[in-house]
């Protein structure tokens, strides 16, 4: 975890905000454009913009908006694609095709990366053997198998490395010791998968699998398996014969389907964060590794009661490496009987101090995190209306987001909460940077299902 301090952090949010950020007041003029819809066709489940890139700051080709077409689409079922054109704004919705011309047909939930010599992946269920398929090509054209997936295709099974690299995490249903995963990954240079490495399982069926990789493509695979978290340090198939995997290891006992993050970072150094759910009361921990991708015992951030008894949401916590080199976490979070997004930063003396960035008098749940070029993060939540009897109404949802650094000395810093749409039916929301203009997109599922759209101005535009 590299702690790089640059000048420029300084000046990345406006003087105003910078001030931590405990008791937020909602921004009264918001750099978002107005919400707009970005076609008519129902989706099933998120849409996610990706741009390819080769460095935090640089794109390598077009970025893409890709969902999946719901079954009430009066188009039909398929994978849904628009292209992101001048001032990020996105195209026309069309069919993402095979290259015989045929529709891309990979169901919900999908999973996108960055891939490769201007290349996007997405992984979705539909593969030829009943698991997952990976498939990867340009915003504009077609988009080529790149390899099956024994199991299905789930959030946090793809990344991205610093230079593009992509790698692929899935369950091998009745593979190895019960239940295994297996990894692959695609070189910045290549143009095909890695031969498959494979991870013993420990009984019973795989759940949670998440994957990073550092600039080298050593990667760290974190999921849940027979009550247990588990994690394992892959090194790259180019380092050293020194360079062993390491065995897997233990992490903590877990209740069905936590959510779980991980991060590896170059310096041989890992961190698992992960939110365990039982009986209405969920416990959010972090695990910094030692060098070596050594860990030890979990560190407990809160333990506490599901305000208004809601279900503590899939995407959350969530870890990023900024482009500085930091490492910030974000995760919902409770205090005084309602849901708050939290924020830390991680570095070598572990978990730094808490900020709480939601506005108080408002319910949060955090959606997404994304990092920008500028070593800037946007943590993006929805905030779930209260009724009249004080119960949360999920059906009535705004969606806010706010823009934060990690500041020295060990703190993360964000503007005030800024507001992208009004409370109505909106759900799984989620945010991109385009690297090259430091502009940001959200997007989420409205009313009807469709998907909206709004961009926020780049910090430099008058």
């Amino acid at each position: 975890m590299k702690r790089t301090i640059l000048s420029m952090l300084a000046c990345a949010l406006a003087p105003a905000a910078l001030a931590l950020a405990t008791t937020p007041a909602l921004a009264t003029a918001s750099p978002w454009s107005a919400p707009a819809p970005l076609g008519s066709c129902p989706a099933a489940g998120a849409a996610r913009a990706v741009f390819p890139r080769e460095a935090p700051t640089h794109t390598t080709g077009r970025g893409a908006v890709v969902w999946s077409a719901a079954r009430g689409c009066a188009s039909g079922a398929g994978t849904l694609i628009s292209t992101i054109g001048s001032a990020d704004a996105p195209s026309t919705p069309h069919y993402a095709l095979t290259p015989d011309g045929h529709r891309l047909a990979l169901k919900a939930p999908l999973t996108l990366a960055p891939a490769p010599h201007g290349q996007i992946a997405i992984a979705g269920s539909g593969g030829s053997n009943g698991g997952g398929s990976l498939v990867q090509g340009t915003a504009a054209g077609a988009f080529s198998p790149l390899g099956e997936l024994a199991g299905a295709a789930l959030p946090g099974t793809l990344a991205t490395g610093y230079l593009g690299d992509l790698a692929a995490a899935s369950p091998i249903a009745g593979g190895v010791d019960d239940d295994g995963l297996q990894l692959r990954i695609e070189r910045y240079f290549a143009n095909a998968l890695s031969p498959t490495l494979t991870v013993a399982g420990h009984g019973g069926a795989i759940e949670s699998p998440t994957v990073s990789l550092d600039f080298r493509t050593d990667a760290i695979l974190a999921w849940a398996q027979h009550g247990a978290l588990y994690a394992r340090d892959m090194p790259a198939a180019d380092r050293p014969a020194s360079a062993r995997p390491q065995p897997t290891q233990r992490l903590a006992s877990v209740g069905r389907s936590p959510r779980v993050t991980a991060l590896i970072s170059d310096d041989n150094r890992a961190i698992v964060a992960w939110a365990d759910e039982r009986a209405g009361t969920t416990s959010v921990y972090v695990d910094a590794s030692g060098a070596g991708v050594h860990f030890a015992a979990p560190q407990l951030l809160e333990r506490f009661a599901n305000p208004s008894g809601v279900r503590y949401p899939l995407s959350s916590p969530l870890l990023t490496r900024l482009s500085s080199e930091s490492v910030m976490l974000a995760w919902t979070g409770a205090q005084d009987g309602h849901w708050v997004v939290r924020t830390a930063a991680i570095d070598l003396n572990g978990l730094r101090a808490t900020s709480t960035i939601s506005s108080p008098e408002a319910d949060a749940l955090l959606s997404d995190l994304a990092p920008g070029p500028n070593g800037e993060a946007i943590a993006l939540w929805s905030e779930p209306q209260r009724a009249a009897g004080g119960a949360l109404e999920l059906s009535s949802e705004a969606i806010v987001a706010a823009r934060g650094i990690d500041a020295y000395p060990g703190r993360t810093v964000f503007a005030p909460p800024e507001q992208i749409a009004p409370p109505g039916p909106n759900t799984d929301a989620t945010v991109a940077f385009d690297p090259d203009s430091d502009r940001a997109i959200a997007l989420w599922r409205g009313a009807g299902g469709a998907i909206e759209y709004a961009i926020r101005s780049s910090p430099a535009a008058p």
